[in-house]
């Protein structure tokens, strides 16, 4: 055991040191400790926030294979936690990973082999002891519930294991612990275990890293003969006896061991007042402690192992302790340790820790459930001192919690499926037929477990109504089954099938079920981190190997139907599930199609490699929508909840578009055919930034322009003492991963400096899945402590790509910090749900106000985004932007040559060049504002969108029609609607005087201004609902039929639109329209599916006399608009003021085209 007293700080310290330090994540550094100490089998199952374990081992698989080192990803823990077993037969040291549910399922293995003892003994000639192969358990538990379904406790099940567990607190104990575990595990023979939460193992920091240990790579020979059965098999009476030499013998060598490496510490000063902790929360305790100099007069003990607690080592300091505060995350796991401990050495000591009892008084202690803050480690270590009577020390003062200020009032950001994702497409299909076979009386029940699809609860499909353990949700759906008559769908993953999921169906065809299992086959064990399955034809070390088939694997098993579809195809997919859910017995949907990141991963990286050699793509294709055609009915949000499926405002308020920087063109949205707003473009010879050199080439002597910054806390102010703290958040998918590892790259060498220490750690949760992704970093001295997690009020500096999450983490910032956002945000999945009907959705220019007024001079907002779209044709830069600059603002304390070397660290060679120019970019920005940058970057248009709109006038009519004046009939009657409206802007009126003489020539024009003239006096003082009123009357005076729609297809504002956002991508493009149009014809509907051609839509736009040749055609639409406008310009008037905004919202949510539109007028009308 170590002591530390108070550290003094070395304020001239500069000490180069010549330590091989690496910049390592959680997982990194288990697998980096267990390299150092020499485990020959690498194992277990991916999981949350193990995750990358396995990715990391992929990534190293040649090295690792050249050095004699076995990796295997099981198909379930439970089968890692065998094979654990069976290489310490072999005489071999095994390292299984997994994260806490993972425990649960392992245990059963895990126990087994445990109280086996199965392997070779060695005796170490040198000084007589005996070794035994090691096995080590790393489990990776979740306090936070960020990413596991059920807030797990392991360290109980450990205890019931009879497996001894050490709980790192800081990234060099991760990786030095490893060691240590696989020593503890070889001396006593006992299966070591080793816990760490989602903070640690998604967190990390730099660390000296040293070289790995030469293991033995031969294979060897067994003799059967040589074998202790009673030790290898346990069945009675072996079982009885496995026991007892693990209470007698086995298990009391572990607090032998753990007391000869010392790994418990005591600091602090004297006192009868201690207080304890374990793993990664003793840092935050232990910052908390520094903060308010409490270690001046308080005693403190770190636990290395809180099963079995080390006698030798803890009993002395408690002999001196009256009090006792235990601080610990989840349940009381150490408490209950220490209050067994000390009635069994006869202690009569006052323990706090989840409940706080002293006389009469009593108090909630530290919570059982989630994990513990800064905050809450503070404020209830200030309540248990109090109610000891003692007083609070002074600590630092509390900063203005500026998140507070925004907080409920912004829109949530709630995770969803990526974009492309093919579970999207199988989960639209059910919603649909949900609401089929709801009109047939019929309920369809959705059951699940636990992948990527366990997102299904989660609006706009919510086909997931209860959840499983792993592999079980159709055991959990055969259960109710039995008692109930509504057909059941069991969604189940690839992964999961392999895992434990085969059970299921084998347990249902056993039983007689009547169910229906897909399973959603995207060649991935996605939600972790992409490992492959054993379906994918590869494993973990790249070997090729047999594609398990699933669909060969059910018919195996007897189930009554079995078919495998791919989930693009709408149509035969959604006759197929419901003839399926209608068939009695087992039956199976193998919906077959590749995870939409993996594919979308080596597309780039295809991509990335034909324009590093300044080479283009023969063609690239890109979907759109025509908002002029788009009704904002949302069919497309509510069918697929696709993140690229985004907002844009025009002159009939909000309208669906799709966001180029997010969409990966899959296409899936265009399938719902509810509009003719979709268009398919295809790029000829695309570069994302070829034909843009021109305006990239003017900046080729930035850097050497720009002033080096004086950063405002360098490297040795840090040393002195004052903490270095950056929060970093976003969107997940947008980079911001790529601002955390820059700077962590940055921190890695720090001037040579061997007195600072840099943490990190980057809280995704869901974020994967486009939620929120939050990053910590800081820097500080060494020999003190920090949490994993920035504490309210303590960040110098808080970055984002995203304006509507970093205000939403503001929070963090202390008194003078700096906020760097984008002025834009990615419209949230939360936003495009809501209709509005309660209150308007925040927009961009409201946010940025709010921003501005909240937190003044500590926000810096630019145009990050606009700027990288309009030199690189892509948005990602703007990261490179943010960090440029917080640079020139002197918010890094770093040099531009580390910053430099950090991004050729960081950022893959084909990318550094941009992200370099980005940087400087963001440095010039920060110094000269964005506006004059982004006017110059801007593509200059030719016309006016007022101009374009009378061209699209003059195109609309035939030649023998008079153009001049129906030109001036247009301005005359806009001029006299702009002198009823001058609030309104001038294009908007434009907009509603175009489209009423593109429909009828203008037939009703004065109609319309003197009905809008009549809501003026009404809603004069309501400046949001007179233009909601203005643009709902407009569009009663129109109908979007086929006719209309052909003219906005191929219109002027349409193609200028076009031009200028295709020019600079290829050379040309061309449009393929995804339509359906419809016409009632002798009381029949025709439709079809057709891309018109430009002369086809020429034609079309002129056939008016449709109109009146087809009496029936659109007849219930135009029935409508005059229910619409009856009601504007009657009940309307008559509400009382509080009553109006919702009423006028409910007549605009009535859009859409045909049965939408039906649904819409049936439910508002």
């Amino acid at each position: 055991m170590t002591t530390n007293n108070p550290i003094e700080i070395n304020k001239e310290a500069t000490q180069v040191t010549k330590a091989n330090y690496q910049i390592l994540n959680g997982n990194e550094l288990i697998i980096q400790g267990a390299l150092e100490a020499g485990y020959s089998l690498y194992t277990g199952y991916p999981g949350s926030p193990l995750a990358d374990y396995f990715n990391i081992l992929h990534k190293k698989k040649k090295d690792l294979e050249s050095k004699g080192i076995q990796v295997v990803i099981a198909n379930s823990e439970a089968n890692a936690a065998a094979m654990a077993s069976g290489s310490k037969q072999a005489g071999r040291d095994c390292l299984v990973a997994m994260k806490s549910m993972g425990l649960h399922v392992a245990s059963d293995a895990l126990s087994v082999g445990n109280f086996a003892n199965p392997g070779p003994v060695d005796v170490d000639e040198a000084t007589g002891e005996t070794r035994y192969p090691g096995v080590v358990i790393a489990v990776g538990d979740d306090p936070w519930s960020m990413s596991t379904s059920t807030p797990a406790d392991s360290r109980y099940l450990f205890k019931h294991l009879h497996i001894p567990f050490l709980e790192p607190s800081t990234p060099k104990e991760l990786k030095d612990w490893m060691a240590h575990a696989l020593e503890i595990s070889k001396k006593t023979s006992v299966y070591q275990g080793l816990l760490l939460t989602t903070f640690l193992a998604e967190g990390g920091g730099r660390v000296a890293v040293g070289e790995p240990k030469i293991v033995d790579g031969t294979k060897t020979t067994l003799d059967p003969a040589s074998f202790d059965l009673s030790k290898n098999v346990m069945v009675p009476p072996n079982s009885l006896m496995a026991d007892q030499r693990m209470i007698l013998e086995r298990f009391p060598k572990v607090e032998k061991v753990l007391k000869e490496m010392g790994l418990d510490e005591e600091m602090g000063s004297s006192s009868d007042i201690g207080i304890i902790s374990s793993g990664v929360i003793f840092e935050t305790l232990k910052q908390v402690l520094e903060a308010g100099d409490y270690l001046d007069r308080y005693s403190l003990y770190k636990v290395a192992c809180s099963y079995p607690l080390v006698t030798d080592l803890l009993l002395p300091w408690l002999k001196t302790k009256k009090s006792l505060i235990v601080v610990e995350e989840k349940r009381g796991f150490l408490e209950a340790e220490l209050r067994n401990f000390c009635q069994l050495h006869g202690l009569q000591i006052k323990i706090l820790g989840k409940e706080f009892n002293v006389g009469e008084k009593s108090a909630e202690g530290f919570p059982s459930h989630g994990g513990l803050s800064y905050e809450l480690v503070e404020q209830k270590l200030i309540l248990a001192l109090e109610m000891l009577g003692e007083s609070a020390c002074p600590g630092e003062e509390q900063s203005q919690n500026l998140g507070a200020l925004f907080g409920a009032n912004l829109p949530k950001r709630l995770p969803t499926f990526c974009p492309g994702c093919p579970h999207r497409e199988t989960l639209s299909l059910l919603k649909d037929l949900r609401q089929t076979l709801k009109e047939e009386d019929v309920d369809l029940i959705s059951h699940g477990d636990v992948g990527c699809y366990s997102l299904s609860f989660l609006a706009p499909f919510k086909e997931m109504h209860n959840l499983s353990a792993m592999g079980q949700g159709g055991a959990l759906g055969a259960g109710l089954d039995m008692f109930t008559n509504n057909p059941s769908v069991v969604l189940m993953g690839d992964s999961t099938f392999f895992h434990s999921g085969i059970t299921d169906i084998s347990n249902s065809v056993q039983a007689e079920h009547n169910i229906t299992y897909i399973i959603l086959d995207n060649d991935n064990t996605a939600m972790t981190g992409h490992q492959m399955t054993p379906a994918s034809g590869v494993n973990v070390q790249g070997h090729i190997r047999p594609r398990q088939s699933i669909l060969n694997a059910v018919y195996a098993m007897g189930v009554h139907y079995a078919e495998e579809v791919n989930p693009s195809d709408r149509y035969f997919y959604k006759s197929l599930m419901r003839d399926v859910i209608k068939k009695e017995g087992v039956k199976v949907i193998v919906s077959n199609k590749e995870c939409a990141l993996t594919y979308g991963g080596r597309k780039k990286r295809e991509e990335r490699k034909i324009f590093s050699q300044n080479k283009t793509l023969s063609e690239k294709t890109f979907f759109q929508i025509n908002t002029d055609a788009c009704e904002d009915c949302r069919v497309c949000v509510d069918a697929t909840g696709c993140p690229g499926l985004g907002q844009i405002n025009d002159a009939y308020g909000t309208k669906v578009s799709i966001d180029p920087q997010i969409c990966v063109s899959d296409g899936y949205c265009t399938k719902m055919k509810a509009c003719p707003s979709f268009e398919k473009v295809i790029v000829k010879d695309y570069h994302p930034s070829m034909f843009r050199n021109s305006k990239l080439s003017q900046f080729d002597q930035l850097e050497s322009e720009l002033t080096l910054p004086q950063p405002k806390v360098d490297l040795a102010a840090i040393a002195a003492g004052e903490t270095w703290r950056m929060v970093v958040t976003g969107v997940g998918g947008s980079g911001v991963t790529t601002i955390s590892r820059v700077v962590a790259e940055a921190a890695k060498e720090m001037d040579g400096r061997d007195d600072l220490e840099f943490k990190f750690m980057d809280q995704k949760g869901l974020a994967q899945r486009n939620g929120n992704v939050t990053g910590h970093l800081c820097i500080h001295p060494k020999g003190t402590s920090s949490g994993a997690v920035t504490p309210v009020g303590k960040a110098s500096l808080l970055v984002s790509p995203d304006l509507l999450d970093g205000p939403k983490q503001s929070h963090f910032l202390k008194e003078g910090g700096v906020g760097i956002f984008d002025k834009k945000f990615q419209i949230p999945l939360s936003i495009l749900l809501d209709k509005g009907e309660e209150a308007p959705a925040l927009s961009e220019a409201q946010l940025r106000q709010q921003v501005r007024e909240t937190l003044g001079e500590q926000a810096k907002l630019y145009h990050f985004k606009n700027i990288s779209e309009s030199l690189f044709g892509k948005s990602v830069y703007s990261n490179a932007m943010l960090l440029g600059a917080a640079f020139q603002g002197g918010y890094l304390p770093f040099s531009l040559a580390s910053m430099k070397g950090a991004f050729e660290r960081a950022i893959p060679k084909a990318e550094i060049e941009n992200n370099w120019l980005a940087f400087q970019l963001g440095r010039k920005v920060y110094l000269e504002g964005d506006l004059d940058l982004l006017d110059q970057l801007k593509t200059k248009v030719k016309k006016t969108k007022e101009e374009l709109l009378v061209e699209s006038l003059r195109e609309s009519l035939l030649p023998w029609q008079n153009k001049k004046v129906m030109i001036k009939l247009f301005n005359q009657s806009l001029e006299k609607l702009v002198s009823y409206f001058p609030e309104i802007p001038r294009v908007h009126l434009a907009q509603y005087v175009h489209d009423i003489y593109i429909y009828d020539r203008g037939a009703k024009i004065t109609h319309f201004i003197s009905e809008a003239a009549q809501l003026r006096e009404y809603l004069k003082n309501s400046p949001t609902e007179l233009p909601m009123a203005i643009r709902t009357l407009a569009r009663t005076y129109f109908i979007k039929d086929e006719v209309f729609i052909s003219h906005m297809m191929i219109s002027p504002m349409k193609r200028s639109r076009d031009e200028s956002f295709y020019k600079e991508l290829g050379r040309g493009h061309r449009i393929e329209r995804i339509n359906r149009p419809a016409f009632d014809i002798f009381g029949k509907t025709i439709e079809f599916d057709i891309s018109p051609k430009d002369w086809m839509l020429k034609t079309m736009r002129h056939f008016r006399l449709l109109r009146s040749f087809l009496k029936g055609w659109h007849k219930r639409e135009k029935e409508i608009a005059l229910e619409i406008r009856s009601k504007l310009l009657g009940e309307i008037t008559k509400l009382d003021p509080s009553e109006v905004y919702g009423a006028l919202k409910k007549l605009e949510n009535i859009k859409g085209y045909r049965e939408v539109r039906y649904a819409g007028a049936q439910k508002h009308l």
